[in-house]
């Protein structure tokens, strides 16, 4: 069994309309509370950690969000997300957020974690892409040993409907990976336990040809709750073959998944 604590477009810095950045401090502090009573093995951080002014602000920003997490006393592990690299590089983040590259692999009490870059291939700064180089990586990694496997990845890489989204239902080339087909292939064959992702700043959960796909909605976005930030975070427990999610904030859910049994 392993636990994760799950925090997803944090935005930290100067407030949009619906992206109050200003309060992820706060916010935070109360995912740290939570989750020294959950007692997580690691923390993922699912992308968006800033809302982007200029590489020096960015670059504190991005700082100082490794450093709360750090404080959870457990491994923190980050995935980058499309304002991460606005004003900064890859190779910058890397440092900053002792990534071993853009994408990588980790092991964390028997299970493999395996964070994507969807940032790769990008067109218009929005959106997601994962090239064939990546992919490449991707299949060879999760070839390499048998280990139970979860993924990680800014943008989603299942299929949702988009209609009643207040951004994406008129942008839906922004919304998921562009080769999330041939990627979600790759993790069939594999038969990995889960997806997670962020981005679209609501929490979806669906299974899909046998994986559970979780998105998790914005720790301080206020899309779907004008004037007030949502404060979206998540305590996964992954036994087996079943996923446990359940979302804390103003917009709280719970699920519980089944992946498919992995072939021996």
């Amino acid at each position: 069994m392993i636990r994760l604590g799950m925090v997803a477009d944090i935005h930290c810095g100067p407030d949009t309309e619906a992206l109050l950045g200003s309060r992820a401090p706060q916010l935070l502090d109360a995912f740290a509370e939570a989750m020294r009573q959950f007692r997580p093995h690691a923390i993922i951080d699912l992308g968006d950690r800033v809302n982007d002014v200029a590489a020096g602000q960015d670059r504190q920003w991005t700082a100082w969000v490794r450093q709360q997490l750090l404080g959870s006393g457990v491994p923190v592990f980050h995935v980058l997300g499309n304002h991460d690299v606005v004003n900064l590089t890859k190779a910058e983040l890397g440092t900053i957020l002792n990534k071993r590259g853009a994408y990588e692999s980790a092991e964390v009490e028997g299970v493999r974690l395996v964070m994507l870059d969807s940032q790769d291939a990008q067109g218009d700064g929005i959106g997601g892409g994962i090239g064939a180089e990546q992919q490449r990586w991707l299949t060879a990694t999760l070839a390499a040993s048998p280990l139970p496997t979860l993924v990680f990845c800014h943008h989603p890489l299942d299929e949702q409907r988009l209609d009643d989204h207040w951004y994406f239902a008129e942008h839906r080339e922004q919304a998921l990976v562009r080769e999330r087909v041939p990627v979600r292939s790759i993790l069939e064959r594999a038969g990995v336990l889960a997806v997670f992702s962020g981005h679209l700043h609501w929490t979806r959960a669906a299974s899909l040809n046998g994986i559970p796909y979780a998105t998790l909605g914005s720790l301080v976005g206020a899309d779907s709750t004008p004037g007030r930030p949502c404060g979206a975070f998540a305590a996964v427990t992954v036994d087996g073959t079943t996923i446990d999610i359940e979302v804390a904030g103003l917009l709280p859910a719970r699920f519980r998944l089944t992946a498919a049994a992995r072939a021996p």
